[in-house]
């Protein structure tokens, strides 16, 4: 069994804001046109830039969940850069 180093989490933004349904659906827009033309998008927070470049083949994650009264709907996308590939599965 191969060890394997662990490597430290970098929380490069995290930022929480109350919104009305319309301002994040336009996030979401822009977000997605920054991502169709030019394959990346900047988080600006004050006077820091964060620059989010996913590779071209992303993970996607949605989940739905509710707790009393709280809904909560959630999109999440993972990627890897350099030479890691996701492994697909093959039929022979």
């Amino acid at each position: 069994m191969r060890e394997q180093s662990k490597v430290a989490t970098q929380v490069l933004v995290k930022h929480k804001e109350q919104q009305t349904v319309y301002e994040f659906a336009t996030t979401l827009e822009i977000i997605a046109q920054k991502l169709k033309e030019n394959g990346q998008f900047t988080f600006v927070q004050g006077t820091e830039q964060v620059e989010i470049s996913p590779s071209d083949q992303v993970k996607i994650e949605y989940e739905y969940t509710v707790k009393g009264d709280k809904h909560s709907f959630e999109i999440e996308f993972d990627w890897y850069t350099g030479e890691r590939e996701p492994k697909r599965m093959g039929i022979q």
